[in-house]
């Protein structure tokens, strides 16, 4: 009898317990949610073509306004305890929704039509320290490096006083990148993690090119090469398995 109620206590112990240790294991995750991408201020950044520019070198020439976009990614990782290692493809992407000079005046008039994009593409290294037991509510903290594609769209139309004013750009760069990582996780099941991040990425150096046309009683075509870096906040929902 006392042998059944031991076995009893320990079978009733595990169905219990929702999450063995993830110490030494492979993992991979799934993220998704918004993203929150700063101000992108464009400064020149060489020489102007099709008129004199009024700009110096690392002058700002424009401002654009990102709306809240999406931002979704995979990882697989290894957990050796209280520190793991990731390897993190990542995709981010928001709309556009204002264009301004350097003196906060907005490009959106009556009469004026724009619209645009910002993305990132993300290839990234994290390291991330645990804080808190594997068989509960357990946060974290850590960054990464690694390496990104940045791509600005936009079109932008006005006709002030009778003169056509286009502005356009499709461009992009890629190159180093980093980010800040943060959140909890807890888990479903024994293999089964839910949790919660925050990121701060950051594209430090992302160079393009402008391309701007004023048609009255001629036409002049104007090309601006540009400079600027592209910072997002984002709030992730995660699943790791």
């Amino acid at each position: 009898m006392r042998k059944m109620l031991f076995v009893a206590v320990l079978a009733s112990t595990a169905l219990a317990s929702p999450a063995l240790a993830r110490d030494d294991s492979w993992y991979v995750e799934a993220d998704g949610g918004a993203t929150f991408i700063q101000d992108m201020t464009l400064r020149l950044n060489g020489t102007v073509t099709g008129t004199t520019s009024p700009y110096a070198q690392g002058d700002p020439v424009i401002i654009a306004s990102a709306k809240t976009g999406f931002d979704f990614g995979g990882i697989v990782g290894y957990d050796f305890g209280p520190f793991r290692l990731e390897a993190e493809a990542s995709y981010r992407r928001a709309g556009l929704d204002d264009l301004r000079v350097p003196s906060s005046t907005s490009l959106l008039v009556t009469g004026s039509t724009f619209s645009g994009r910002v993305s990132t593409l993300a290839m990234m290294l994290n390291g991330l320290i645990d804080i808190g037991p594997d068989d509960g509510l357990q946060g974290f903290i850590g960054g990464g490096v690694g390496y990104a594609h940045s791509k600005l769209r936009f079109d932008y139309a006005s006709a002030p006083q009778g003169t056509d004013v286009t502005i356009a750009m499709d461009d992009g760069d890629s190159g180093f990148a980093w980010q800040l990582l943060a959140g909890a996780r807890m888990p479903l099941s024994e293999h089964v993690d839910l949790g919660l991040k925050y990121r701060f990425a950051n594209h430090p150096d992302v160079a393009v090119l402008m391309n701007e046309t004023v048609s009255g009683e001629g036409t002049i075509n104007i090309t601006a090469p540009l400079r600027t870096r592209v910072r997002s906040h984002s709030a992730l929902l995660t699943l790791a398995y």
